[in-house]
């Protein structure tokens, strides 16, 4: 119950810190010190002039001052939360802090004072209020010793008017004020624990987190020596396959010459599915040996200047054949401000083929339109939009939000035939974006797709090409060229 009670009297101190405050977690700390002084200080502080009201026979103007000196610490905060320099309001406070303190020796004692243990307060709150802050402690020092000064000066050569509260008196007093003060020194220093306890938590939560962050890198080190091995290993192992591969595929053609020679249509079409079926897992070793170097960021480009009107031939032409046995019309448009582009030719046609065979496989008896035009509000960010849509089977919003995520279900043309991997598509998009290139998608189920592929007029120089270049390593651009 008690910890509670601390946490709403806490949110009711946090109302009078403002903005520029909160933003400092020090700064923070000694506001609330400092508010907490000055919501608890008056109320424990008026015990004093409450017990010298009871137990002076004559009451006199004294003690009606110290209580206003008192109460009026409840000002600060309201000035606080105005916006007031907290500087300036803790130098004008401990000046308060001084005058009441000296106020009630003075006329109760001088240096045998029952309220004397409260001049301990005025250190120990002034570097409270403080912290480690270097500029104000020989400010706030100079004021505690001219109020010592003071006092010592005017109790020595003006007498204070005689006091005629009984000794017994004084000695309930001293009882008042001096628990009065241990209630105040224990709730400053319950509060001071909480913040020390706060900041032992917080360095070993960043111990914690920098043995967290050690791990993690190391973690990643060990990251990337695995996908270097995994992209050596992947090199290596392609070569291997693409050998016999090629093997499969020129023997298929043979053949499949040999059965046409023999008017053997059953053997023909047998060897038209191992020619396909080879064709299908050459570039499937493809997709996979491409997907891993852009992953390692290893994927090199021939970079050229190219017309972009051949790029889009070449890629529809090594689809016609498909396209044409399907039942599908092809409809190619290229607007007449579309010229050259600084691009990589191969992998360029590479992207637009697999959108284009992907287009195919999922339409029949359609239409297939490419089109392409320039969309530029100036020369530097001239981008060439080459659209590709088509009239198939389209895709419902499920599939289009995965589309170019790895092995999420059967999306492409190969997929759909072998069981497939999705990974057409998704190298695809990978590619499109390290040649510095986009792919929007747009489809409705049932009226088709349209893929967008925007390709920039100029090559796109990446940190690491600059940094390769730097180094060396990339003599020109005409060479291959790091993404």
């Amino acid at each position: 119950m008690l910890d509670t009670l601390a946490k709403q009297y806490l949110k009711v101190a946090d109302f009078f810190i403002p903005e520029e405050i909160s933003a400092d977690r020090e700064a923070v700390n000694r506001a609330r010190m400092f508010l907490i002084s000055h919501t608890i200080g008056p109320i424990l502080g008026n015990s004093v002039p409450l017990a010298l009201y009871l137990l002076d026979p004559t009451p006199g103007m004294d003690i009606f001052w110290l209580a206003v000196s008192i109460t009026g610490f409840w000002i600060w905060p309201f000035l606080l939360r105005a916006g007031f320099s907290f500087d300036k309001l803790v130098i004008t406070s401990v000046i308060n802090l001084n005058l009441a303190i000296f106020w009630s020796c003075y006329f109760n004692g001088g240096v045998s004072s029952p309220t004397l243990p409260w001049v301990l307060i005025i250190p120990i709150l002034s570097f409270f209020y403080i912290g480690g802050e270097q500029r104000l402690q020989t400010t706030l020092l100079s004021i505690f010793g001219a109020s010592f000064l003071t006092f010592t000066a005017a109790y020595f050569y003006f007498a204070p008017p005689m006091n005629d509260i009984p000794e017994y008196a004084m000695m309930s007093l001293g009882i008042v004020s001096t628990t009065a003060t241990l209630a105040y020194v224990a709730t400053m220093a319950l509060y001071y624990s909480r913040i020390f306890d706060a900041g032992v938590e917080l360095e070993n939560e960043v111990r914690r987190r920098r043995v967290a962050a050690q791990e993690l890198k190391n973690a990643v080190v060990v990251a990337d020596r695995n996908g270097q091995m995994k992209a050596e290993f992947l090199a290596r192992m392609s070569h291997e396959l693409r050998t016999p591969l090629n093997a499969v595929i020129g023997y298929s053609l043979i053949l499949k010459e040999d059965a046409e020679e023999a008017n053997d249509g059953q053997m023909r079409k047998d060897v038209e599915k191992i020619h396909d079926a080879g064709q299908y897992l050459l570039r499937l070793i493809n997709m996979i040996l491409d997907l891993s170097k852009i992953e390692a960021g290893k994927m090199q480009f021939n970079v050229n200047k190219k017309s972009l009107a051949d790029i889009i031939h070449s890629a529809t032409e090594g689809v016609r054949h498909q396209i044409e046995n399907n039942g599908v019309q092809l409809a190619v448009t290229i607007a007449p401000e579309v010229e050259e582009t600084e691009t990589d030719k191969e992998r360029l046609v590479q992207i637009l083929d697999a959108i284009l065979h992907n287009a195919c496989e999922h339409t029949k008896k359609g239409v297939i339109n490419v089109c392409c035009q320039l969309n530029s509000s100036g020369l530097e960010d001239a981008v060439y939009s080459i659209s590709i849509s088509d009239t198939g089977s389209g895709m419902p919003p499920d599939t289009l939000n995965t589309l170019f995520q790895t092995l999420t279900d059967s999306r492409d043309a190969s997929a759909s035939k072998y069981g497939g991997t999705g990974l057409n598509l998704t190298v695809t998009n990978k590619l499109a974006v390290a040649m510095g290139c986009r792919i929007d998608v747009e489809s409705t189920v049932g009226k088709g797709s349209n893929f967008t592929v925007h390709v920039p007029r100029a090559w796109v120089i990446k940190e690491s090409e600059v940094d390769a270049a730097q180094s060396g390593n990339v003599p020109d651009r005409e060479t291959a060229i790091a993404a």
